[in-house]
């Protein structure tokens, strides 16, 4: 998909790919970064943001330490139910964690929204 859009300014992911990539589906890091990542995309917007889930952890990380144009970056955390309440300190833990990455950007502005 990189690939096909060398200048693509603005990207929006989507959570909700189960059926494609199940819990346990390994992601692998590309061996060179792609040139929109490097040197044209501006806005990531996730939504429904798995954030239990270490691979999509890891596709974060990657965009946020390659994306050198990257100015914001908003996320849509998956919900914690009122009954979890330690899901919901996993969760600001791993918020944290991708607030902390370094960014290949330094102007890059990290968001995070409730749905």
């Amino acid at each position: 998909m990189l690939d096909s859009s060398p200048k693509l300014q603005i990207l929006k992911l989507d959570g909700s790919c189960r059926e494609y990539c199940p819990v346990g589906c390994e992601w692998i890091q590309p061996k060179c970064v792609r040139e929109c990542l490097l040197l044209h995309l501006e806005t990531l917007v996730w939504t429904r943001y798995e954030w239990e889930r270490e691979d999509v952890k890891q596709v974060a990380t990657y965009i946020l330490k390659n994306a050198r144009q990257l100015r914001k970056a908003t996320f849509y955390p998956t919900c914690v139910g009122p009954k979890e309440l330690e899901k919901l300190e996993m969760r600001r833990e791993m918020l944290n964690e991708l607030a902390s990455v370094a960014r290949g950007s330094t102007s890059c502005h990290l968001v995070f929204e409730s749905e």
